[in-house]
């Protein structure tokens, strides 16, 4: 091996040859204990990484580095390809249909929209191994066949009904099967997803037969959750990175999480759109939920015990980059803001806090706002109106500033106010929380609606208008490959 002259990306691509995949912190050691290449770098680990991952974001399929696990990499033409004869995980791609080719190993791109839960798949492993393939994929023709009409619509939450109506032979005995033996968990309408995840993963193959088998990744699937089968397709489908996110997050509203995400999408998926981006995290999201790897508490997610010791098992967790840092320190200082205005919001006279409240209606594009009285606790009360498509709905609102928790007889004082100022609905706007009674009476059947607003929803809603803060944003430079080619060979528009 020449050990003179060598730069880091030939001296990476020397010792992924000699080592295999290896990650980028080991691979930097062995760079500099046998004298390689040298590197000036505070951190030359980060050097290191940056040179493989740039290349691949750069050349994609065509690099010479492959990234095959967090922090992991291999060089493309040892670790990337399908097997001889045009086979991928042994089963020939003319056996599979459109939409169900089967992943490289190495691969991690995030394939499938409609992602389901672990504990849905399961159930359907258990259904579907021993039956045609033709009987899973007849199901999802005929379901996709059955539209309704304005005037004969079609309801999909209850099985039981429109089973045994809308479908019949084989394909009506698989949906039932499907049904009852998930406990009435798995609704036969929604399985698309999982079936494109089973089989992109060769979690089940389609025997000499026709019919399904379940393969040793997906036995491994069903007895060992958290186990291999489980960790691969986590890491194939983005699910361990978007712990990772939540983890660095913090308590995050599902807005907050959205620019992460879509950021690893960009490097890692074909999904582009606003709609899908969404989607795709919202899906794997509910995933993570139903298996305790993350907790939601008001609309906020935040990682638990049995996730953060998840990411100690299973993700190498590298260096954060200059835009995570980026991110970690604007959430830092976005939590700092908010308990200072929260304090200061708190700590207002009555007069200044129903000031406050006035000026945030008005941004809310209320109009005609009037003071009209005060409670018995003090709190301010207003009368204002707000345009709902092409009506005005007259509103009645009250401004509590105090500590206490704000109870169900505060909520039923209001509504029975709304008819002396010809009100049909209220808000009730606190620097407090509200009692659990108050919370479910809000919007009680048969009953004028009352929105409740709490501390923590109205220093959300102060941000959001602007009032008390300001915004300030950050630019952050990303290099164009295509801006340093001569003009002569951009296309205009």
């Amino acid at each position: 091996m020449n050990q003179s002259g060598m730069s880091l990306r030939q001296a990476a691509i020397e010792l992924l040859r000699e080592l295999g995949p290896t990650h980028y912190r080991k691979l930097t050691d062995e760079i500099l204990s046998r004298s390689l290449a040298k590197s000036s770098a505070e951190k030359p680990e980060h050097v290191v990484n940056g040179i493989m991952s740039t290349d691949i974001n750069d050349n994609g399929s065509e690099s010479e580095f492959v990234r095959v696990g967090t922090g992991v990499y291999g060089l493309r033409a040892l670790h990337a390809g399908p097997e001889p004869n045009g086979k991928v995980n042994g089963e020939s791609s003319d056996h599979r249909s459109q939409g169900e080719t089967a992943v490289p190993e190495h691969s991690r791109r995030v394939r499938i929209p409609l992602f389901p839960t672990y504990g849905e798949v399961r159930h359907l492993l258990e259904v579907w191994p021993g039956r045609p393939k033709t009987q899973v994929t007849g199901l999802h023709s005929a379901l996709a066949k059955l539209r309704g009409s304005p005037q004969n619509p079609v309801s999909w939450t209850d099985p039981d009904t429109w089973i045994p109506v809308r479908l019949s032979g084989d394909i009506r005995d698989l949906a039932m099967a499907i049904w009852a033996e998930s406990d009435k968990d798995v609704n036969p309408r929604h399985t698309y997803g999982p079936w494109l995840l089973v089989r992109k993963y060769g979690l089940v193959e389609v025997g000499a037969d026709g019919t399904l088998v379940l393969t040793d990744r997906g036995r491994n699937f069903i007895e060992h959750e958290g186990g291999d089968a489980e960790v691969f397709l986590d890491e194939q489908e983005g699910l361990a990175r978007l712990v990772e996110i939540v983890s660095a997050s913090g308590p995050a509203q599902f807005g907050d999480l959205l620019d992460a995400w879509a950021e690893y999408l960009e490097q890692h998926s074909g999904f582009g759109t606003d709609s899908t981006i969404r989607d795709t995290l919202r899906r794997r999201l509910n995933n993570l939920l139903d298996r305790r790897l993350i907790h939601r508490d008001r609309a906020k997610y935040s990682v638990t015990h049995a996730g953060t010791a998840y990411l100690a098992r299973v993700v190498a967790l590298p260096e954060p980059d200059v835009r995570q840092q980026i991110r970690r320190l604007a959430k830092a200082q976005e939590a700092a803001v908010r308990t200072s205005l929260c304090r200061h919001v708190g700590e207002m006279d009555p007069e200044t806090f129903e000031e406050l409240v006035g000026r945030l209606l008005t941004k809310m594009k209320y109009r005609n706002i009037d003071v009209v009285g005060q409670s018995r606790d003090g709190g301010l009360v207003m009368v204002a109106e707000i345009e709902l498509g092409v009506i005005s709905v007259r509103e009645l609102v009250q401004a509590k500033r105090h500590k206490n928790t704000v109870r169900r007889k505060d909520l039923d004082t209001l509504r029975g106010s709304l008819y002396r100022f010809d009100a049909v609905r209220g808000t009730i706007v606190a620097t407090s929380r509200f009692a659990t009674e108050a919370l479910e009476a809000a919007f009680a059947p048969g009953a004028a609606p009352i929105t409740l607003i709490d501390g923590e929803k109205l220093v959300d809603l102060l941000i959001e208008y602007g009032i008390g803060v300001r915004k300030r944003a950050v630019e952050v430079l990303t290099i164009d490959p295509d801006g340093l080619s001569p003009e002569e060979n951009l296309v205009e528009e």
